[in-house]
């Protein structure tokens, strides 16, 4: 009984030994584990962080290159205008506009530049676009001029910024008062027929300008009947 004691002692040592290694094994494990996961986490939680300031560098540059083209175009608008504030400018950048527009539509034998059409008027038309006439020697001309209404048009614009209805209705009047002494100059200095067709054409060189203008009531149709003009705009 002593020795059978003595055995269970030494087997119960044994398998505390074994479970103590086997502890100590473990813990050994479970640590170099920890130091596993750790390591990564860590690893990843750099990359991670290490991608977010990336992406957000990123924006920040995209957000600072869109900031420098705005100050650019701002830039590009504000030479725009003063180029146009210039009056003599204007008118050559109606010219120019015109001249464009005849050019891709009509061929160079179709019409003419600075054309005297009135024979009783010392000057000369932008642009005419010749016409058949009665006889094959004979040309018949359409007087085409350019106009820009400069001071009304930019009061008028200065207007709707105050968003005053009677300010911008004076300055709507304003232009259309500078449209008709327009068409009435167009009228008596290149309309001459039988050297012209009865009619001549006054083009406003930008589409805001023109669809100002069409606004009133009746534009179109008064200046025809007054001063034989036809308005037109680029398109």
């Amino acid at each position: 009984e002593e020795k059978f004691g003595k055995n269970l002692k030494e087997i119960k040592d044994t398998i505390n030994n074994q479970l103590k290694d086997i502890r100590n094994d473990n813990t050994k494990q479970l640590d170099k584990m920890r130091e596993t996961v750790d390591e990564k986490l860590q690893k990843t939680l750099e990359k991670r962080i290490g991608e977010s300031f990336k992406l957000v560098s990123e924006r920040l540059e995209e957000v600072h290159k869109g900031l420098g083209e705005m100050q650019t175009i701002a830039t590009g608008v504000g030479d725009l205008k003063k180029v146009l504030s210039n009056v003599k400018t204007k008118g050559v950048f109606g010219e120019y506009q015109l001249d464009n527009i005849l050019e891709q539509i009509l061929t160079p034998d179709q019409y003419g530049k600075n054309v005297a059409t009135n024979p009783d008027y010392n000057g000369s038309v932008e642009y005419a676009v010749k016409m058949p006439g009665q006889g094959s020697d004979h040309t018949l001309w359409l007087p085409i001029d350019s106009k820009f209404p400069t001071e009304s048009y930019e009061v008028l614009l200065d207007a709707y910024e105050t968003a005053d209805k009677d300010t911008v209705e004076r300055a709507r009047k304003d232009l259309i008062r500078a449209i008709d002494g327009f068409a009435k100059d167009i009228s008596v200095k290149y309309i001459s027929v039988p050297d012209t067709t009865d009619f001549a054409i006054m083009f406003l060189p930008i589409e805001g300008l023109f669809a100002e203008v069409l606004r009133e009531p009746g534009i179109m149709e008064t200046l025809r009947s007054k001063y034989k003009i036809a308005l037109t705009g680029p398109t």
